[in-house]
């Protein structure tokens, strides 16, 4: 059991870890090409919490099976798995199509031969870090959850 918990765990600061960094990688920037460095280093990165994140869910669904833990219906495992959900829907719904077209316009402008970012880019750069920021903060929430596992 403790080995499920550890790779639980470690999954989680893998995975989870860089995303963290995500909206301090996106910051506001005038020159096209470092934005598009930023949105292209930031995409690179997002396979972290794609593969670790599901790591994650899927150990943690061990532990509950398996542990002593409580049943998915126990409150802060139940509000576990509702918020995970959530950040899902937010990650899947929004920020990917949002980081989609920014990408999309990203590269519209390097092929018109422009050297600065526009009001839309920044615009939708603006975007893809909110959704970047609710995310951290939904996870947050689930991690203080499964350290504090309120009744």
């Amino acid at each position: 059991m403790e080995w499920i918990v550890l790779l639980h765990v470690v999954s989680a600061v893998v995975g989870l870890g860089p995303a963290y960094a995500f909206p301090l990688i996106l910051r506001k920037e005038k020159s096209l090409e470092e934005v598009k460095r930023m949105a292209d280093l930031v995409t690179r990165l997002e396979i972290l919490p794609k593969i670790f994140g599901g790591l994650t869910l899927l150990t943690g669904i061990l532990l509950v099976w398996l542990g002593n833990y409580g049943t998915f219906f126990t409150l802060w495992i139940a509000a576990v798995l509702i918020l995970f959900i959530l950040a899902e829907v937010v990650i899947i719904g929004f920020l990917t199509p949002m980081a989609k077209k920014l990408a999309m316009t990203l590269t519209q402008l390097t092929e018109q031969g422009k050297s600065e970012t526009n009001p839309i880019t920044l615009d939708l750069l603006s975007k893809v870090r909110n959704y970047h920021i609710a995310s951290c903060v939904i996870v947050l929430v689930i991690i203080a959850l499964m350290v504090l596992k309120p009744v």
